[in-house]
């Protein structure tokens, strides 16, 4: 309370300044100065008048002018106790157009917050957007102590805000419990200055605001935290003791007698120094030790058929063939000799049979596009298989026919350079060319044709070829140089021009006719250019008939023609290499080879699919968010803490965990999940473990490590078994209440005590660096809540538990602290005596004896 400061009211200066009323608004007069921009000095003062606004101007409130209400609209679980009321974003804004001067006790606001039930003689909310009050309503809001209800707040460190309450319903005390409650907020003066309702008769007034909400149970957050103590658990007439559950077991042989085992379920009470052992850790007794080892052992039938026995709840996370015998006092010897363990592991194997689609479905968002990958893997394996066994059988020895047989992937292959193989080759030799070098060349010389049937020795082998043309010759032939013919000129003339008048001959002859006998070149040139295809494919008549009536020809440069020879005579020859076709079959084969471990098709395919490492069976370890305490709370709540329905209401108990519980049944969980992952052809790899989170944490801690790697030395409940970051046993708090049913988002924590257990004040901020945060949550029932926190269950010998009321804004109760002194005459006073200070628990000694 220290740090709010109430106040009555808040005007501005013009209001401040009013000196009367009337008309349902405030007259007033306000010295003007004025001055000559021209001239500072030529300054004169006035007296104006001004009036202010009133209630009857005002229409409705604008966007944002309430910024909270509380109980929130349509709320379901309002509490009873508290006052409801409005919040402004203006400070002044509840006393702004209240027709009347400020007297000594404060200023009347000219809002109201008008809370009932919907009736004919309390609340009806008119379809015209208005409302009508009834008698009661008015009687329950009596104007004449609506100074009370508005005020303003100030917070250090925060905006100041101006509220304005509900006044508390006549003669109630508190709202009625589980009652449909609608909150308006009217004016309290009509248009004139006059109250708005008299108590004498139904009014219907403006409605600038409302909205319904819901009460709940009678009492609240401090009626209910009230209620909590520290159990005294000292167990019934002939009940068993809290948190211990008895298993019996029934001997086989003769004589039959029944054992009673102790044992303790998912939660136990905690051991702290000075306590006998607890006789749910005792070893069973050997003869039933024998008899449940027997159980699960293998029997064969003499023609060598296995025989169903009990579950071997290891036999899916062990070597199959290993030895049948345990390790004394290992996990897996407790699983096949302690029945209560095995309850515990057939608990968890019927936890997945249950949740079995649940679990199918989790697994197969864990896959994702497994399926694609798979396939993919598929092809490329095939391929990869396919292409080796080709290698081995149709790969020739000799380099140059292996070249032969790899060409036409050289355009493919990249050198270091990052150019092809084909570039660096190509061009090596003046016969060693890309046409050589490809897929058509091979075609064109493969055996069977009579081209190469016809040859020398009946067969022409490709590599030989290949030889032939890596060879450099001794005296070059110029691939330029123009060779003679032999052919009449005049008869190729001839020739060329009858193609070129597309054959028509009587055209072709009236060309030929006017180039004559041994045309020059630039005449042939200008005929076949008058003959060219026109539009429709034919020589066009016109261009034709232009070179028919030509006499002079222009001749065309003749210099290109002595280009070979200037280019024999001065220019250099291209330098022949031939390559080396044995190494070089060496590195194409080496790049290409499918027989080497990961072929570089496999590395395309993979790089593509990140997490595969290889082209084998596709599997996955997927691990899989289901916490699987809930299961046992909702249908096996004795075994997660035995003796819980012996806890009466506001009843505090501390425990711990049991992880030799919680193991056992991820055990059985994790055997039945893989068989039906499997059966639903989930690709699990061999000896998974898919379920290991067992409390619902909220941050990503497992229970327990892969059941694979357990040691079969390792017992159950030793460090060994746990991911390196578990605390290991925890402490848990529960509590039997009916509080975080009401009030989900209350804050729990452990903190440590000082001074032999004196408790901090209420005001007083506590240290964060001796607060402890739950780790995980949970319910056992309908009002049984318990939290763990990551400290070991003898550590609460050290620490209170602490709850703290959920923020929920600021709040009014219905009745005044009768611990504070004082009057309510005005408006602060009515606040700072009903203000709702944040509730804080502290429960300590939960390990003590009582005291």
């Amino acid at each position: 309370m220290a740090n709010n400061n109430f106040f009555s009211h808040f005007d501005k200066a013009l209001r401040a300044g009013a000196t009367a009323a009337g008309g349902g608004r405030l007259q007033g007069q306000v010295e003007v100065k004025l001055v000559d921009l021209n001239d500072a000095t030529n300054q004169a003062t006035a007296n104006a008048s001004y009036e202010l606004f009133g209630p009857g101007d005002v229409e409705r409130l604008a966007a944002g002018a309430i910024t909270r209400r509380f109980p929130a609209p349509f709320a379901s679980n309002a509490e009873v106790t508290k006052l409801a009321l409005v919040e402004f974003s203006a400070v002044d804004l509840p006393w702004r157009y209240t027709p009347q001067l400020a007297g000594a006790d404060g200023l009347r606001p000219w809002l109201v917050l008008v809370v009932g039930q919907r009736s004919a003689n309390d609340i009806v909310l008119r379809p015209d957007g208005r409302v009508t009050l009834g008698l009661v309503a008015q009687f329950n809001h009596r104007l004449g102590e609506s100074l009370k209800w508005a005020h303003v707040h100030e917070v250090a460190g925060h905006a100041t805000v101006a509220r304005l309450l509900a006044p508390t319903p006549a003669g109630a005390g508190n709202y009625l419990d589980d009652t449909e409650y609608v909150a308006c907020l009217v004016p309290a003066f009509t248009a004139s200055g006059d109250d708005a309702w008299d108590g004498t008769r139904p009014v219907t007034c403006a409605l600038y605001d409302w909205w319904s909400f819901r009460t709940g149970p009678a009492g609240d957050f401090r009626d209910l935290a009230r209620k909590l103590h520290k159990a005294a658990l000292v167990p019934k007439p002939g009940g068993k003791p809290f948190g211990i559950a008895q298993v019996s077991y029934a001997s086989r042989a003769a004589p039959q007698k029944t054992t009673q085992l102790q044992t303790a379920g998912a939660l136990r009470l905690p051991r702290v120094p000075g306590d006998p052992p607890d006789p749910a850790d005792d070893a069973p007794p050997n003869d039933v030790v024998q008899e449940t080892a027997a159980l699960a052992r293998r029997i064969v039938t003499p023609d060598g058929r296995p025989v169903v026995t009990s579950p071997r709840y290891d036999a899916p996370f062990g070597d199959a063939n290993g030895p049948d015998d345990p390790v004394d006092n290992g996990w897996i010897a407790q699983l096949r000799n302690d029945p209560r363990l095995r309850g515990a592991a057939g608990l968890g194997a019927w936890n997945a049979v249950e949740w079995q689609d649940r679990i199918s479905a989790a697994a197969a968002l864990k896959a994702g596009d497994l399926a694609i990958a798979a396939g993919r893997i598929r092809h490329v394996a095939l391929g990869v298989e396919v292409s080796r066994s080709l290698w081995r059988r149709r790969l020739p020895a000799d380099s140059p026919e292996r070249i032969a047989v790899l060409m036409p992937s050289l355009g493919r292959l990249l050198t270091t350079a990052g150019r092809s193989a084909l570039d660096e080759v190509a061009g090596r030799t003046p016969q060693l060319s890309r046409a050589l070098l490809s897929s058509a060349a091979r075609r064109a010389l493969r055996p069977g044709p009579a081209r190469t049937a016809l040859s020398a020795d009946g067969r022409a082998p490709f590599g030989a070829v290949i030889v032939a043309a890596n060879q450099c010759p001794d005296d070059r032939a110029d691939p330029a140089g123009i060779r003679s013919t032999g052919r009449d000129p005049d008869a190729a003339v001839k020739q060329a021009i009858v193609e070129a008048a597309r054959g028509d001959m009587g055209l072709a002859d009236a060309v030929l006719q006017h180039l004559g006998s041994h045309p020059g070149p630039g005449a042939v040139a200008a005929a076949l250019r008058a003959l060219a295809a026109g539009p429709g494919g034919k020589p066009d008549i016109e261009a034709v008939k232009r070179f028919l009536g030509m006499r002079a020809f222009p001749e065309p440069d003749l210099s290109v023609l002595e280009w070979d020879g200037w280019m024999n005579e001065h220019a250099s020859h291209e330098p022949c290499r031939a390559i080396d076709l044995e190494a070089f079959a060496g590195i194409v084969s080496k790049a290409i080879d499918p027989t080497v471990a990961r072929p570089p098709a496999v590395e395309r395919v993979l790089a593509t699919l990140p997490g595969i490492e290889h082209i084998g069976p596709v599997e996955i370890e997927p691990e899989l968010d289901l916490p699987l305490w809930s299961f046992v709370s909702e249908r096996a709540p004795d075994w997660m803490l035995p003796g819980a329905g012996d806890l009466l209401d506001g009843d505090v108990v501390a425990l711990g965990t049991n992880p030799v519980f919680v193991e056992s049944y991820l055990v059985g969980a994790n055997h039945q999940a893989s068989a039906e992952l499997r059966w639903r052809n989930v690709p699990l790899v061999t000896r998974w473990s898919p379920l290991r989170k067992f409390w619902q944490r909220k941050s990503s801690v497992l229970d327990i490590v892969p059941i694979r790697q357990w040691k079969a030395a390792d017992p159950l409940g030793s460090a060994a078994l746990l991911p390196p970051d578990h605390p290991g046993d925890e402490a848990v708090v529960a509590f039997r209440t009916t509080l975080f049913r009401r009030y989900p988002s209350t804050v729990v924590y452990l903190y440590q005590q000082e001074n032999d257990w004196a408790a901090p004040a209420l005001d007083l901020a506590l240290d964060l660096n001796k607060r402890v945060d739950p780790s995980f949550t949970g319910t056992i029932g309908r009002d049984l809540t318990f939290f763990g926190f990551p400290v070991k269950p003898q550590e609460l010998l050290d620490y209170w538990v602490v709850l703290e009321e959920p923020p929920a804004g600021y709040r009014f109760y219905h009745v005044p602290d009768p611990l504070l002194p004082g009057s309510e005459v005005h408006s602060a006073d009515y606040a700072h005596r009903r203000f709702a200070v944040p509730v804080r628990v502290m429960i300590g000694r939960l390990l003590h004896d009582p005291v």
